[in-house]
This record gives C-alpha cells, sequence and structure tokens, in this order.
C-alpha cells in the first residue's frame, strides 16, 4: 500500500533527497532560459547530464493561490532556450490534487517516491492526461491520503537509492514523445482512439492497481517500464512467428500477434509474491484465449518463488522468464529458465 506523505517536515525531507538524486547524476551545472506557454523563466541554474534537465524552486510569492516547490524536467538542447517537458511541482503540505506532483510512501518497505497525477499541459490540442496514459500505458498506483481517501498518480521515481533518475528520464521521454506524437496527428487515428476509450473504459470499470514491491536494496517497482523494454527486445532477437508483431496496451504487458490474434502473452511483475503471481497467472490466462496462445510470466531473479506456484505455472502450461538488474549499470537483462 502507497500512503501519502502529507506532513510538512516529511515533504521537506523528500524534496531534499529528491534534489540530491538530481546533482549526483546530472553533474553539470548552467545558466539557461526556460520557456512555456505564456512566459519565460529567465537564467535559471539547472542541473543537467548533457541530454536531460532539471530544475526547482520555489513558489509561495504573496498572492499565490497554490503554493508549491517547483520541479521542472526536460530535454536539454545546447544552442536554444530550454522548453519544459513535464512539471511535477509539489504541495509544501497536506493533499491538493490542483498541484500535480507529490510523494508518496511504500508502507512495506519504507521507500519514498515521487507521484504524477498525470496531467500534462503544453498549449497543444490533445495534449491531455487519458491520452498520455492511454498512448503510454502508464500504470496508475492508488495512494491513501490521511483520511482514508484515495489519490492515483503514475510512479516517477523513488526520490533516493541506486540509479534514481533512470526512472524519472524514462518518464520525461515518454511524456516528450507523446507531444510530438500528438503534434504528428498520431492520436488522431481510428487505432488510438479505439485504444483511448478502451483505456478509459478499463479504468471506469477496474479500481484495482498492479503494484510492485522493492526487492532488497535495490528499487524494482520503478523500473517495470525497463524491464518491458528488454523484455520486447529479448523476443525481437529470436524467431517471430510469419507476419507476426509485438504489441502492449493496457491490459497486457506484452504479447505478440499475427493480424488480430494474440500468440504470445506476457506479463511482468517486479515480486514474487504470492498476490503479484496470482495476478500473473490471471492476466495470462484471461487474455490468452487461444488455446496454443504461448502464456510467460516475467518475474524477479533474485526473489524466491514458492513451490505451489510453481505447480501451478507446470499444469497451467505456462513459461517462465527471469529478470535481474545490474546494480552498477541499472542495466535490464531477461533470462530463459528451465522448463518450470
Amino acid at each position: 500500500m502507497f500512503v501519502l506523505i502529507e506532513d510538512k517536515s516529511e515533504v521537506k525531507k523528500a524534496q531534499k533527497k529528491l534534489e540530491s538524486s538530481f546533482r549526483r547524476d546530472f553533474t553539470r551545472k548552467t545558466v539557461k532560459n526556460i520557456g512555456y506557454p505564456g512566459g519565460t523563466t529567465f537564467d535559471a541554474h539547472i542541473h543537467t547530464d548533457g541530454r536531460y534537465w532539471y530544475w526547482s524552486t520555489d513558489h509561495k510569492e504573496a498572492g499565490v493561490a497554490n503554493p508549491r516547490r517547483l520541479n521542472w524536467f526536460g530535454i536539454f538542447n545546447e544552442d536554444k532556450d530550454l522548453q519544459i517537458s513535464v512539471e511535477i511541482n509539489t504541495t509544501y503540505e497536506g493533499r491538493n490534487d490542483q498541484v500535480a506532483g507529490f510523494f508518496a510512501r511504500d508502507s512495506e518497505t519504507g521507500a519514498i517516491y515521487l507521484m504524477h497525477s498525470g496531467r500534462v499541459g503544453g498549449g497543444t490540442k490533445g495534449v491531455s492526461k487519458t491520452a498520455l496514459l492511454a498512448w503510454s500505458n502508464q500504470p496508475l498506483i492508488d495512494v491513501l491520503d490521511a483520511s482514508g481517501r484515495v489519490r492515483e498518480g503514475v510512479l516517477v521515481m523513488p526520490v533516493e537509492g541506486s540509479a534514481t533518475s533512470r526512472s524519472a528520464i524514462r518518464y520525461i521521454d515518454t511524456i516528450a514523445q507523446f507531444k510530438q506524437a500528438v503534434r504528428d496527428g498520431a492520436i488522431n487515428t481510428p487505432e488510438f482512439k479505439q485504444k483511448h476509450m478502451q483505456f478509459e473504459e478499463f479504468y471506469a470499470e477496474a479500481r484495482g492497481r498492479r503494484k510492485g514491491r522493492r526487492s532488497g536494496t535495490f528499487d524494482y517497482i520503478s523500473r517495470h517500464g525497463d524491464v518491458v523494454d528488454a523484455l520486447a527486445m529479448w523476443r525481437k532477437e529470436r524467431s517471430m512467428p510469419r507476419n507476426s508483431r509485438l504489441v502492449k496496451n493496457v491490459l497486457i504487458d506484452m504479447g505478440v500477434s499475427v493480424g488480430k490474434n494474440l500468440v504470445e502473452v506476457f506479463e511482468v511483475k517486479t515480486s514474487t509474491s504470492r498476490t503479484d503471481v496470482y495476478g500473473a497467472i490471471g492476466q495470462v490466462m484471461v487474455h490468452g484465449t487461444n488455446d496454443r496462445c504461448r502464456r510467460v510470466v516475467v518475474l524477479p531473479k533474485k526473489e524466491r518463488i514458492s513451490e505451489d506456484l510453481l505447480k501451478a505455472l507446470l499444469r497451467l502450461n505456462i513459461e517462465l522468464l527471469k529478470f535481474e538488474i545490474d546494480e552498477k549499470t541499472a542495466n535490464v537483462t531477461v533470462i530463459e529458465c528451465e522448463k518450470v
């Protein structure tokens, strides 16, 4: 379960850890102008790794309707003013849904994460929260506040730990690519409109969210998207059925389709907890409807899988793959297993 951090001093500590992580990973400091619809912030002291940038400052002057700490992210440009890809601003205390960013704690591990409502702007018609989430397959996580109310958010990154900025970079890239897709008209196709509608129907009907857990001292939950990318690369390197293509949507992490028929379905879980394995089994069985469909679950190598769960995979003819993440390089590797 994820719990909203509302206490002023705890929010301040989380923000400091966030900024410290970016100062460590984005080692270059420089002064740039930051443009956005309606204005420009001049001479901002930003941190960059040469490809991405991060800037933070207070925004709590007298008369400000929603005092907040600004956390701006984008793609770095050496020769031009910078443009914001996403703002993940956070309130100083309590809950304020008008501020898109917030911090949440995993009650099982104590890990603290920067979350984002998914609300994006930019002044372009078609740039919206639901369109972004449908386009990117970003899962929403339920976070409980002090009163027991739920706030949904995308998990952007842990505020501290190994390679924390990697998750944020992925999110920045996702939003930048989405905005480019909007400009290119990619969201106006019948295929995307169908996917958008499917997304809205799915989240209206099913309130449950996928919730991963951290394994050991290294954060896995924020790396789900990287594991899926590594899985896609692994599958492409092997023989594919004739006229097939890789697919993914809000219902499945990845699949292989021939025409409209799903012939392989993969589900990634970031822990081997009973709940997660149950979920993986259910998802590949529900969506791998063809009797000949290949059903595969992908689980972390470092975690033990209960014997009865392994027997269930065998009984149901579900294959098992494992992944591991190098804690020094943050690279993801997919490992083939012997038959369960």
